[in-house]
């Protein structure tokens, strides 16, 4: 299947997750770049549903079968750089599985600033384009004496070192749920 993966990261952990990605299942990756990348500017405006715009891909988003979209979740919001992709690109995209690697744990999934509010967005956004969402919780490698500490969670940075179980075999049903088996060893 001709993929390609689309990623926006504030922290890195995005970004990790979708090369990450794009070599298991062998795809093109792109970042999403927006106009205005001010933390503060791009956290209100995700809350109040603006965008300031993003950057032209320069891959053809029509040209893929899938795209695979990673990013994070801020205080239970599709952030504007996702979004705003997202409505650029409606009309191109053929299937969609969207990943987040966010700050929130399993238990809050479905409260106020949990990722299955965001999911529904993203399902509102596509519709029946939405192959699957699916979360690996920064939460699932934080040592634990300190699994839901804020702080602990905020700096924690995905490497090769600390990607390991669980979140590993969450990755891997992520990638079964894509519908490919690991193309290197997690």
């Amino acid at each position: 299947m001709n993929t390609l993966v689309v990623y926006y990261s504030h922290t890195g952990n995005n970004a990790y997750l979708a090369r990450k990605l794009a070599t298991d299942l062998q795809a093109d990756i792109e970042p999403i770049r927006p106009r205005l990348n001010v933390f503060g500017f791009l956290l209100i405006s995700s809350w109040l549903g603006i965008s300031f715009g993003v950057r032209k891909l320069k891959h053809v988003v029509g040209n893929y079968d899938l795209i695979v979209l990673t990013g994070p979740i801020w205080t239970g919001q599709l952030i504007s750089p996702l979004r705003c992709f997202l409505k650029q690109n409606k009309k191109s995209i053929r299937q969609l599985f969207f990943i987040t690697n966010c700050g929130g744990s399993d238990a809050i999934r479905d409260d106020k600033f949990g990722y299955n509010k965001v999911f529904a967005k993203v399902h509102a956004l596509l519709g029946a384009r939405v192959k699957g969402c699916a979360e690996l919780p920064i939460p699932l490698i934080v040592p634990e004496e300190h699994p839901e500490q804020g702080v602990t969670v905020m700096k924690t940075r995905l490497s090769d070192i600390n990607f390991k179980s669980p979140m590993t075999e969450r990755y891997q049903q992520i990638l079964s749920d894509i519908g490919v088996r690991s193309m290197t060893s997690v």
